[in-house]
């Protein structure tokens, strides 16, 4: 069996329907019920790639041979997809405009879904970074690149020698934060997997500035309440007008990075 990692970026905002909402949002984004993280369902991935697929190759048998046939008792496909799993969120900044926001949860298990289909030792700098004792459950401070500083903090430039006292201002939260050379590292490694296209050169380099990590709580703050909601409304196509009120529908923000075993 062969195995393969899947990036993806959003282009635009994307849903994933969990169906009807119980709360403000009628149309909520899947979630996890335990962590309340945003994926993807695996089957939502394997139809869009199907699609594509079969728009390429029309009725090429090799498309039942790969995504499976439309009557599922006969066989089973050759290629099987995984859950898009969120790696990367993306967050207002005051200075910078935006951060790829993502925390120690979700590196532990890309790294522990690397190990699973035996990749992980294609990232060396994951690996030296889960390894450093500042990044656990119970940290309380932002970890950045050291030559994002200026970029993405406000405050005083510390003095030779001093500790880093400027802070990150993500949405309308000052919080503080460790310039750490390994998130250097880590961020160029994994940006050159993220963004190998050549056309793709300028969010590289961005994404190495502006890659973070944050705590668990502040995390989780962001991925509930950051999300992109839209309101529509239903149009009556003879008198204009509907009598149904908005209807609110919630969206991963554009540059969401996710991950998809195959």
């Amino acid at each position: 069996m062969k195995y393969s990692i899947l990036f993806m970026n959003a282009i635009t905002p994307v849903h994933n329907g969990a169906g009807e909402g119980l709360g403000l949002i009628d149309r909520p984004i899947i979630r996890e019920r335990t962590t309340n993280i945003p994926f993807i369902r695996a089957h939502s991935i394997k139809g869009v790639f199907r699609d594509e697929y079969q728009i390429k190759l029309k009725s090429d048998p090799k498309i039942n041979i790969l995504f499976g046939p439309e009557d599922g008792d006969l066989h089973s496909g050759a290629v099987s997809f995984g859950a898009g799993n969120l790696l990367y969120f993306p967050i207002r900044s005051l200075r910078g405009c935006f951060v790829w926001a993502t925390s120690p949860l979700l590196l532990y298990r890309f790294a522990r879904h690397l190990g699973m289909n035996g990749k992980i030792n294609e990232f060396p700098n994951l690996q030296n970074l889960l390894a450093n004792p500042r990044l656990h459950s119970f940290m309380t401070e932002v970890l950045i690149n050291p030559d994002s500083a200026d970029l993405l903090l406000f405050g005083n430039k510390p003095n030779p020698g001093e500790e880093e006292n400027r802070k990150i201002i993500l949405e309308e939260f000052p919080k503080t934060v460790h310039p750490l050379d390994l998130i250097r590292n880590f961020a160029e490694e994994m940006a050159n997997k993220i963004f190998s296209s050549p056309i793709s050169t300028f969010l590289k380099e961005d994404f190495i500035k502006k890659m973070v990590i944050l705590p668990e709580d502040t995390f989780s703050y962001f991925i509930s309440y950051a999300t992109e909601v839209v309101s529509n409304i239903k149009i009556d196509n003879e008198t204009g007008t509907s009598k149904e009120g908005l209807r609110y529908t919630e969206y991963l923000p554009a540059e969401t990075i996710l991950y998809c075993i195959i």
